[in-house]
């Protein structure tokens, strides 16, 4: 139970950073975090108003605001080197939120339906690069994944743009043996809430989902179910005002 790294001396951990899954990239806007730290909503007025809206505005949120979500709750802040003699057996990084060993497994694809400045289509999260790799085009595969989302949210129109969370599981496992699942759920919702505040502190509007379409997922990403597969889904979009 716990941290027994089973693993080690059998199989080398994966890197803290995904491999590249795509040569078409997209460079994301970076806000500037100190004028944030004077310009943003009081934390426990976000606190307070946080809430699932699945209400959006005509006008789609623009590639600038996703590109300041992404920066502020998922991106890479720092990556650490793997010290065998300080107890840190793999390369760990520090993100804005918290995760079970500082394995850091989740990635974050997103499903684009309309973003001004940003075709749509099926896009991976690069969160040290702070970029977008392109997967697909605007298909009827990147549509059933907004589909689903918006039956499993009980809209009647599809999401402006859908995030899919998986795991790479290894990341974990090779450090935790039975918690292992575990920590991966909890980071999750440590995810969640933290996707939340952003949306909340940028004024748009959020919802988490129960479940979500592993399978389509996979097989549109090229992902190995059982080595990456889908553990949450976020939907997002301008708020009505």
């Amino acid at each position: 139970m716990g941290g027994t790294y089973r693993f080690r001396e059998r199989i080398a951990p994966l890197p803290a950073v995904k491999n590249p899954m795509s040569s078409e990239r997209i460079k994301l806007y970076r806000p500037d975090v100190e004028k944030l730290r004077e310009d943003d909503y009081p934390f426990s007025l976000v606190l307070e108003e946080r809430k699932s809206i699945r209400n959006y505005a005509d006008k789609p949120i623009s590639v600038q605001q996703l590109g300041e979500f992404l920066y502020r709750s998922a991106r890479i802040k720092e990556l650490i080197k793997a010290n065998p003699p300080a107890g840190l057996l793999y390369e760990a990084s520090n993100r804005p939120y918290p995760g079970g060993g500082a394995a850091y497994e989740l990635e974050i694809y997103l499903a684009v339906n309309e973003c001004e400045g940003l075709a749509g289509g099926l896009y991976h999260y690069d969160p040290w690069q702070h970029e977008l790799e392109k997967l697909s085009t605007r298909t009827s595969e990147v549509e059933g994944l907004l589909k689903y989302c918006s039956a499993a949210a009980g809209l009647k129109e599809l999401p402006p743009v859908s995030l899919h969370i998986t795991a790479r599981f290894q990341r974990v496992a090779w450090k935790y043996q039975s918690i292992a699942y575990s920590v991966i759920l909890k980071d999750v919702g440590a995810l969640y809430q933290t996707l939340y505040l952003v949306a909340t502190a940028m004024d748009l509007a959020p919802t988490a989902i129960g479940s979500g379409p592993a399978k389509l997922l996979c097989r549109m990403a090229g992902l190995n179910y059982l080595e990456e597969s889908a553990v949450g889904e976020f939907i997002l979009g301008n708020k009505r005002i």
